[in-house]
């Protein structure tokens, strides 16, 4: 039933905000336990992550109407809320009925009758303004665009100041829009068309992407790892732009190819597959768990080259020093590029990101080490913010003169002379990400 799925979500957001669990890690771990039917699944997923993801404008709503302070109500009551002005406000094929009535017999489980009330007036008065909502306000645009589309102020501020107001309500509005879900062909087994067609034989459809090579967008939702695609190694579910760096360095087969950062293992296995079998590739991570699920994902999609190290990627191997021809180095970063797949990322304090770029740059020149004398290197994030990409790979190849940037080579019109480039959700359809490429001098 429905309300077993919104009672779920309101599990979800507890344990978010009691013991700052990653939604990710309650749909993941906490959620199957809840014996749902797949229908209750999903809408308890987009409960949870929509409420979260929207949670500044649906505070601010429920501050102009109700007559007590948000920190004064009831931490249980007001996940009832929000849930509820959610639904009203977002979710358009939601019945008015279902998401009040709902909302005010869990508030009712939490804090008794007097809270169903409360929660009552508020949803009721929410409701008959759907149409007429109040207007956000703020002290400057930045304040009312980072309310209205639920990101950090400090974010909102900055990308203002990259790109202007026009692009940042853009960029903003992406992340608030669910992205499409993509995945990569191995096309070790079968192509492009090929694996449009077996999905079809399992109720899925999907289609090439206009230019990315080996790569399909998917038209229908659903859990597409517990199809038999997946099981076969068929493919893997993994954003445009993340498919990029192993392009970037047009590995060939026979080549040694080193990826440090690797989990979960999206950029190995197409480095592995372009390949073909031949060559020598290292996956390093720094989690041993990690470690043992990129290992049974290899095994899966057939990758036998493969070999996984368990490795702080901060410190060079000394066994791997020049022999590399290709260097994967994906770094650890703030996130801020994938807003719209994962909600949470918006409360990060600026604070808490200052001291990531040390640590990419310490990555960066460990993974450098690697390159052979002709090798080349890409450095990529899944952040927009220019302290984590191009200030990270300015500094690395001030202090290493044997390194360069070189023409970054993509498909289609994807590339960049200057050697990097930054993908926006707004304007590229991708998460927001950065790569790089890095070529070492043959006579260093």
């Amino acid at each position: 039933m429905a309300s077993s799925a919104r009672s779920a979500a309101l599990e979800g957001l507890k344990a978010w905000r009691l013991r700052g669990t990653w939604p990710d890690q309650f749909v993941k771990k906490e959620l199957p336990a809840l014996g749902l039917s797949p229908k209750d699944k999903g809408l308890s997923v987009q409960l949870l992550y929509g409420t979260i993801q929207n949670l500044q404008r649906i505070d601010f709503y429920i501050g102009c109407y109700s007559s007590v302070k948000l920190r004064k109500i009831m931490p249980q009551v007001l996940d009832c809320l929000r849930l509820g002005v959610y639904q009203l406000v977002f979710l358009e094929k939601i019945p008015v009925s279902a998401a009040v009535n709902e909302s005010v017999n869990l508030a009712k489980k939490a804090g008794g009758a007097r809270a169903g009330g409360f929660v009552n007036a508020i949803l009721r008065k929410v409701a008959s303004q759907r149409e007429n909502l109040p207007e956000v306000t703020g002290e400057d645009a930045p304040s009312r665009m980072a309310v209205f589309y639920s990101h950090p102020l400090w974010f909102v501020r900055r990308m203002v100041s990259l790109l202007g107001e026009e692009e940042t309500w853009k960029l903003l509005e992406a992340d608030n829009t669910p992205p499409p879900v993509t995945a990569r062909v191995n096309r070790q087994h079968l192509t492009g068309e090929e694996l449009i067609a077996r999905l079809e034989q399992e109720g899925i459809t999907a289609h090439l992407h206009p230019w990315l090579p080996d790569c399909v967008v998917f038209d229908t939702g659903g859990d597409l790892t517990g199809t038999r695609c997946f099981a076969e190694g068929l493919f893997t579910i993994q954003d445009t732009a993340s498919q990029l760096p192993p392009w970037a360095l047009d590995i060939r087969p026979g080549e040694n190819v080193v990826d440090v950062c690797a989990a979960p293992g999206g950029k190995t296995l197409i480095a592995g597959q372009m390949q073909q079998g031949q060559g020598r590739l290292i996956a390093m991570d720094l989690h041993p768990f990690k470690c043992r699920q990129l290992e049974e994902t290899g095994k899966r999609m057939g990758l036998e080259q493969l070999s996984v190290r368990c490795w702080d990627s901060r410190k060079a191997a000394s066994d791997l020093l020049d022999q590399a021809d290709k260097v994967i180095c994906d770094v650890p970063c703030s996130g801020m590029g994938i807003l719209r797949k994962k909600a949470d990322i918006r409360f990060k304090k600026e604070e808490d990101l200052s001291g990531l770029p040390q640590i990419q740059g310490e990555i960066l020149q460990a993974a450098a080490s690697y390159c052979r004398p002709g090798g080349r290197l890409v450095y990529s994030t899944c952040t927009i913010l220019p302290e984590e990409n191009q200030q990270v790979v300015e500094a690395f190849l001030k202090q290493n003169k044997a390194f360069s940037l070189c023409p970054l080579v993509l498909p289609g019109d994807m590339g960049a002379e200057e050697g990097y480039r930054t993908f926006y959700p707004h304007k590229d359809g991708t998460d927001g990400f950065f790569i790089a490429c890095l070529c070492r001098n043959q006579e260093s």
